[in-house]
């Protein structure tokens, strides 16, 4: 537990720290960034050092600013099926589930872009988490599709770098069916790591879902879309091919990215590329036929890739 006097210690020191929209960013929708739960997190991430903390704290700040990991996936905007990496939904604790797989990230092997879809997508999580008392996500890399051409120690760093900006944000970090290739590249990173997040490290099988989604706290209807979404992936080479792109402002796309939402009933105007939101209610209500519509918001109250879907 921290101790009380190095909270009342960092909190004081922030007070000099710049702040505001600029930091951030419009995801937090005017609140500012530098909050009791972040200076916890920094704190712990630092093992109660207030100094260590401060100092981290500062450089994302910096970051932040200069970097504003918010803005959207250059990419992505252009070919929305460039990347797969995406909140998929939310554990039994509210915390976000995020999940990518190789396989379906068709154009995958530029560093620098890959890191700027990484920031969008936490920074988007950030918030959705927040508003549902959670402060950490699951990371779920599914390494089916994985080559030697992503064994890029450059990527893993750039990674490792940048989520020094994101303290005691990660709850579990599942690596499914990696490949040996992978080894060499991760008995080269994880020594840089701390031990405390290669303890949240696990290797895992695909075939062994029923087992690993309750490390996550996966609840029985999110692993069931995981399973879904894992079998897909593995049993449709075609997936995201050229075919199943937008066609037209108001076409959808017959297989695309997929979500399993909770505490949620929307209806999407395609055409307008606005979300409708219907009820705000905060019950769990599982996805059963749903449609990604590949397109990408262009408001800031919809910025992730625009789906739909109908509720059971």
């Amino acid at each position: 537990k921290l101790h009380v006097g190095a909270m009342e210690e960092l909190r004081e020191a922030a007070k000099e720290l710049e702040d505001g929209a600029e930091v951030a960013g419009p995801f937090c929708k005017g609140k500012k960034f530098i909050t009791e739960t972040c200076l916890k997190r920094y704190l712990e991430a630092n093992n109660g050092d207030t100094k260590t903390a401060l100092t981290q704290l500062e450089h994302t700040i910096k970051w932040r600013k200069t970097y504003k990991p918010w803005e959207s996936c250059p990419k992505c905007l252009k070919d929305p099926m460039a990347h797969n990496l995406r909140v998929v939904g939310f554990d039994t604790k509210n915390r976000a589930v995020i999940y990518t797989c190789f396989s379906q990230a068709h154009d995958r092997w530029d560093a620098d872009v890959n890191l700027k879809h990484l920031s969008w997508v936490l920074e988007q999580a950030a918030p959705l988490m927040e508003k549902r008392g959670a402060q950490k996500w699951t990371w779920i890399s599914d390494f089916h599709g994985f080559s030697t051409s992503d064994c890029s120690p450059k990527s893993m760093m750039l990674v490792k770098r940048m989520l020094a900006h994101y303290p005691e944000r990660l709850f579990k970090a599942v690596m499914l069916d990696a490949p040996w290739i992978f080894n060499g590249l991760w008995n080269m990173v994880s020594p840089l790591l701390e031990q405390r997040t290669r303890d949240k490290v696990s290797f895992v099988k695909s075939h062994e879902l029923s087992e690993w989604s309750k490390s996550i706290d996966a609840s029985e209807e999110l692993s069931h879309f995981l399973h879904s979404e894992i079998r897909s992936n593995r049993q449709d080479p075609s997936f995201w091919k050229e075919e199943g792109k937008m066609k037209g402002k108001g076409g959808v796309v017959p297989q695309g990215k997929k979500y399993w939402i909770v505490n949620q009933k929307a209806t999407v105007d395609v055409v307008t590329q606005k979300e409708t939101s219907k009820d705000k209610s905060h019950d769990q209500q599982p996805v059963t036929d749903y449609r990604a519509t590949a397109q990408v918001a262009k408001d800031d109250e919809c910025t992730q890739i625009l789906f739909q879907y109908k509720l059971s």
